[in-house]
């Protein structure tokens, strides 16, 4: 083959490439996922705020046990000032006003987006005790939502970067964990891990029932099968071929989670969320349209009230 038709083939082949890439990673389109993946990212860490919010004096104020600072774990943030008792309706309102703007005023969303970033970023320092993984995540998100490509027109169209960043968030979740479980856990040289971690404090009714019922052959197929989703996340979930399978297998992962660990359901939850960006665009934009007409019938009858 002559040279130039070689050299005229690699460039067209470079230019598939990155036309390719351009198209997958920022090209504009529809983003009806991202939407609703805003408002259920929203919502899971309304739900988590408000289960703290139980019993706010104790969470917020000096009325209940806080460590002091040098106490905390390794990586934590420094003791945020606690409230004052006449604080707690307020930081609980700017949580709802927030919630409120990301959910019924869209165009208005990253004001509510930087103000959860902050609240996600207080309940952190005001008690690192009791703050998992998933604050910095939510904290993490906001910020991100908050910097995160506009969109616009309904369906809503716009750079695609947004979905695939909190997918790629996703996969590496994911992936990190299973990592961990694998270099320097105990998951491969023990079968009885997930046995163990369904006992103790954080232990069910169900966790209990399924511990008398299930036997020790169950429970281990149950941890290795953890070990090869978590691992092989960013194949099962990018191959459209496998991604039904991931997202059901992932969707009875998180429930069991959540039946079986006591207060561990707001990590599911939070995760969970993500999946909604691995949906069919045209379903994305299907349950979007519904609850767009589900939030306008609120407001409407709202305002006749």
């Amino acid at each position: 083959m002559e040279p130039q038709g070689v050299i005229a083939r690699c460039a067209m082949k470079r230019r598939f490439l990155t036309t390719a890439m351009r198209e997958s990673l920022v090209a504009e389109q529809s983003v009806a996922r991202f939407r609703l993946f805003e408002c259920a990212f929203t919502v899971a860490f309304l739900l988590y705020m408000g289960r703290n919010l139980l019993h706010p004096m104790e969470w917020l104020t000096a009325e209940g046990f806080h460590l002091a600072e040098g106490l905390q774990r390794p990586g934590s943030l420094p003791p945020f000032p606690l409230l004052p008792s006449w604080g707690v309706p307020i930081f609980t309102g700017a949580l709802l006003w927030s919630g409120w703007i990301v959910g019924f005023r869209s165009r208005w969303r990253r004001f509510g987006f930087g103000a959860l970033a902050l609240l996600a970023l207080y309940a952190e320092g005001v008690d690192s005790a009791s703050a998992f993984a998933l604050n910095k995540i939510y904290g993490a998100g906001f910020i991100f939502l908050l910097f995160a490509p506009g969109y616009g027109g309904n369906p809503p169209r716009g750079s695609v970067m947004s979905v695939r960043v909190f997918q790629m968030m996703l996969l590496t979740i994911y992936f990190a964990t299973g990592f961990t479980k694998v270099y320097g856990g105990d998951w491969l040289i023990h079968s009885d891990v997930v046995w163990s971690h369904a006992q103790g404090y954080y232990c069910t009714e169900f966790a209990a029932l399924l511990l008398r019922n299930l036997p020790p052959v169950g429970w281990t197929i149950v941890q290795y099968s953890v070990i090869v989703f978590e691992l092989g996340a960013p194949v099962w979930f990018v191959w459209r071929r496998t991604r039904p399978f991931a997202i059901l297998f992932g969707l009875s992962f998180h429930l069991g989670i959540a039946l079986m660990m006591q207060a561990v359901w707001v990590f599911s939850l939070q995760i969970v969320t993500f999946y909604v960006l691995f949906l069919p665009e045209k379903t994305a934009a299907n349950w979007l349209n519904r609850l767009t007409d589900v939030g306008r019938n609120l407001l409407r009858n709202g305002t006749r009230d």
